[in-house]
């Protein structure tokens, strides 16, 4: 199985998190959508992340999902988002994903994110904010659907 992680990030979380998720696959390619444009028909299952500005994933995402809707749906996808507001993960996750992908993907998770007025310095715990035993379940269950 061949499995493509696609993020974007703005304050980094998403980074942290595609990396992390990254180290628990073999076969993983790992892709910033901002830097470099992925061949999806490679791979069999495909990983998307983003950061969450005030209620919205992360442009770059969002205008990756658009064109590429119907290629989606005939993926094993999962997705995640970073976000501060654990009380809004459900109303975020409703509002940014069409339906026909929810229905879809095999794992939809948020693993947390960083407060937006307080970014981990360089020389900090770059995994601050973020759940880590998320991406772990997270990745089991991906694993164990897919494989």
């Amino acid at each position: 199985m061949s499995l493509l992680v696609i993020y974007a990030t703005k304050s980094g979380a998403s980074e942290q998190c595609a990396k992390l998720l990254s180290e628990e696959f073999s076969d993983c390619t790992i892709c910033n959508i901002e830097i470099t444009k992925p061949n999806i028909e490679e791979f069999d299952s495909i990983i998307l992340g983003a950061g969450v500005r005030d209620g919205k994933i992360y442009k770059p995402i969002r205008d990756f999902i658009k064109k590429n809707h119907t290629e989606l749906l005939n993926k094993k996808m999962g997705y995640f988002i970073c976000n501060e507001k654990p009380k809004k993960t459900e109303e975020i996750i409703e509002q940014n994903f069409p339906d026909d992908l929810k229905k879809t993907a095999i794992c939809i998770e948020s693993f947390g994110g960083y407060k937006s007025n307080s970014l981990p310095k360089e020389d900090s715990d770059q995994l601050k904010g973020i759940i880590v035993e998320r991406i772990q379940v997270f990745s089991e269950k991906f694993k164990e659907l897919t494989h």
